[in-house]
């Protein structure tokens, strides 16, 4: 072999080693696929969503302390009804009965007591003619203070009858009472909601327990009925706006406003790993809408707290990590980043807390960036710290942002509305 040839070969082994080194080397993954959104300021509000029943935010039960047999009902579910207007009549005989009883126990008191005050007016009389005769010395002592003894029974009698007139003149108010209470009326203006008796039946009244006869609202006001969980229940106040979605009436929303929050809790499967803490809220509607009928379901946004010109993202941005060791050292140190750090120093012991990020997009590479944020709406989360107006950030898909996208990594932005762009989150709704 000539040495030409030798040298020929030689290149040739050089360049087959250098092409398979350059194939043995590893090469730097693909960029990702992200979708993207700008950083931006904006009015949030901030809600909290809970489902109910409407109801009529005045009730009034109509019953009697009357025992008797319901002889007439002159209403139905869904009349409206005036103050004072005849509802039913309950069998008054028993009443009247004792209505006429206590009359004549009035009258009967009322003569005794008039035959008494005569016997008094003589028995002054009496006594006056004898103190005459005593300074005559035509009538003995003796028979003076027997006069006086008389005037003085017969005192005690009047003031005795008279207890006993006013007595029986109570009685007979009382029996006056129940005599009208035995014809229902309607003690305020409303819509008959409910009736708990049919004609016929007994009603068996009362001064100790309630036979409800039938159930008055006004539906000229209504409130949903919310119930709302213990996390959620603390950042509502009496006087917070709302949207009503009433689900017999789509495509509308109502105006609303919470009027109470209750102080009880409801604790269903106590004691159990299914347990659940929950309070009422009632929300009133403004203007409550034609067809709205008690009972029916209804669900509330409650606005809890509200920003304006705030920098947000969207929601499904904020995801999380462990802090990295040496996070706050190779970068320059911003608030953010002292922020994180002290946070994650917090922990007592064990694992670093995870810090909320957002991946910031820059030259074609993601910087993983710490955020303090604030209130959050449906769609987009107040940033109070980490990042400013016009940055880019990634959104999705979803499970790159939560699992697979890494510090410095390189992505390629989708176009909007591309594959990245529906994607859903854990909740199921669209990313």
């Amino acid at each position: 072999m000539t040495k030409g040839r030798w040298i020929l070969a030689l290149i040739i082994v050089v360049l087959v080693g250098f092409a398979t080194a350059r194939g043995l080397k590893p090469r730097p993954p693909p960029p990702v696929d992200v979708s993207t959104a700008p950083v931006t300021k904006q009015d949030l509000t901030q809600t909290v969503n809970a489902a109910g029943h409407l109801q009529a935010r005045e009730t009034v039960k109509v019953s009697s302390n009357v025992t008797g047999d319901l002889l007439s009902l002159s209403v139905k579910e869904g009349d409206h009804v005036k103050e004072g207007q005849v509802l039913g009549q309950i069998d008054k005989r028993l009443g009247e009965a004792q209505v006429a009883q206590f009359r004549g126990a009035v009258a009967a008191a009322v003569a005794q007591t008039a035959q008494v005050d005569a016997a008094i007016e003589q028995d002054k009389r009496d006594l006056a003619r004898l103190e005459k005769l005593v300074a005559e010395n035509l009538a003995t002592q003796a028979d003076l203070e027997k006069a006086q003894t008389q005037l003085r029974l017969d005192e005690a009698r009047r003031t005795a009858q008279r207890q006993i007139a006013a007595q029986n003149q109570g009685q007979l108010e009382t029996a006056l009472y129940n005599l009208s209470r035995a014809t229902l009326k309607a003690p305020v203006e409303g819509t008959i909601l409910e009736l708990y008796h049919k004609v016929g039946e007994r009603i068996r009244g009362s001064d100790f327990t309630e036979d409800v006869v039938l159930l008055i609202g006004g539906l000229n006001e209504m409130e949903v009925k919310a119930e709302v969980g213990e996390h959620e229940v603390v950042s509502i106040a009496q006087g917070n706006e709302a949207i009503v979605d009433i689900d017999a009436l789509p495509d509308k929303q109502f105006k609303g406003r919470v009027v109470a929050v209750a102080k009880n809790a409801q604790i269903k499967n106590p004691g159990t790993d299914a347990e659940v803490t929950t309070f009422f809220v009632r929300v009133a509607l403004e203007h409550p809408p034609e067809g709205a009928l008690p009972g029916m379901s209804a669900a509330v946004s409650i606005a809890t707290a509200t920003r304006s010109n705030a920098l947000t993202v969207p929601i499904q941005a904020i995801t999380s990590r462990q802090p990295k060791p040496s996070e706050g050292q190779d970068k320059p140190e911003t608030e953010v980043a002292k922020t994180t750090e002290n946070a994650a120093a917090s922990v007592p012991s064990g694992k670093p807390k995870p810090s909320k990020v957002v991946f910031v997009v820059k030259d074609g590479k993601v910087e993983m960036r710490p955020v303090r944020t604030g209130i959050a709406s449906r769609t987009h989360v107040e940033i109070l710290e980490g990042l400013s107006e016009g940055e880019v950030i990634v959104e999705g898909p979803y499970r790159t942002l939560a699992r697979e996208l890494k510090d410095g990594q390189e992505v390629k932005e989708l176009p909007k509305g591309g594959p990245g762009g529906n994607t859903k989150g854990p909740s199921g709704e669209p990313m």
